[in-house]
């Protein structure tokens, strides 16, 4: 189990003393146990309730956009934070998603993977177990584990694709502001024009390497920044409220069986604003040979 699942020491030592901590084909058996193809091998990892304390349950709306008993992948809206934090303390994704498990009664902790800014809407990935998720943030390190962002930017780009690897670095005396560094970390972006409005353009990035503001960070070091950005550019968007980006779709595998995962989440607010038809279904997601932006 520590080898073939990843499981620590600990877990399994938990595991092999709850009621129905480890079974095999549906009955409980010790560690010992030596496998037959075939076996069917189940581990529960129970979470202990004290684990959740530090967030405060709030009861609230979560669009699911997939679920399994390690995942949770929800379709976070603009304006709210991932964690609790100053003026957020009770109003996070994190708050949520501690009141959708009590409501439940499934004792899990919030452990947030791959989080998004604050006005930043889209997919965002939950481990409902420590195994999980380890393995998911793993997946991160080794590129693994990679998000699709839809947006748009001031101007027009004279490139359809391209690819930025300017390594992001903090700035001194900024709290929140990134800028390029190249005493930073690495970091991989790659994007693609998919129209352009006015004098703006509709942009689509696969990013590599989860860095603090990293797309927003290498569009506005192009010269190119998002609409709505207020902390790398001026903040004007003219077409709805707030920054325009929204993460379109998370690629990871399943922390267990391998299993390939794609989350799609749809940006039905940019269609309403926007109605860009031409790329985006009544659903806000991308149409014909965009889905493979």
């Amino acid at each position: 189990m520590k080898n073939s699942l990843g499981l620590t020491k600990r877990q399994i030592s938990q595991a092999k003393f709850g009621e129905r901590g480890i079974c095999v084909n549906g009955k409980r058996q010790r560690i010992s146990y030596i496998g037959q193809p075939g076996d069917l091998l189940t581990v529960s990892l129970e979470e202990r309730l004290k684990d959740t304390g530090k967030v405060v349950p709030k009861q609230g709306d979560l669009e699911i956009l997939y679920e399994d008993q390690d995942i949770l992948a929800v379709n976070k809206p603009a304006g709210i934070p991932c964690h609790p934090g100053r003026g957020h303390y009770q109003d996070s994704l994190g708050n949520l998603a501690a009141g959708l498990f009590e409501k439940r009664g499934e004792p899990c902790p919030v452990r947030i993977i791959g989080r998004l800014d604050k006005d930043t809407s889209g997919v965002v990935l939950l481990a409902k177990n420590q195994a999980a998720g380890a393995r998911l943030g793993e997946q991160k390190g080794r590129g693994v584990f990679q998000k699709e962002y839809l947006g748009m930017v001031q101007g027009h780009l004279k490139k359809t694709v391209g690819r930025i690897r300017e390594p992001i670095g903090k700035i001194p005396g900024e709290k929140l502001k990134m800028q390029i560094d190249r005493n930073g970390k690495s970091t991989d972006t790659e994007y693609r024009i998919l129209d352009f409005l006015e004098d703006n353009t509709v942009m689509a990035w696969k990013i590599f390497t989860g860095r603090t503001h990293q797309i927003r960070v290498h569009m506005a070091w192009l010269g190119y920044p998002l609409l709505g950005d207020s902390l790398y550019g001026d903040g004007e968007n003219p077409y709805f409220s707030g920054l325009a980006l929204h993460c379109r779709k998370a690629v990871f595998c399943q922390p267990f069986t391998g299993e390939k995962i794609e989350v799609l989440a749809p940006a039905r607010h940019w269609r309403e604003a926007l109605r860009m038809g031409k790329f985006l279904d009544p659903e806000g997601n991308l149409t014909g040979s965009r889905q493979e932006l």
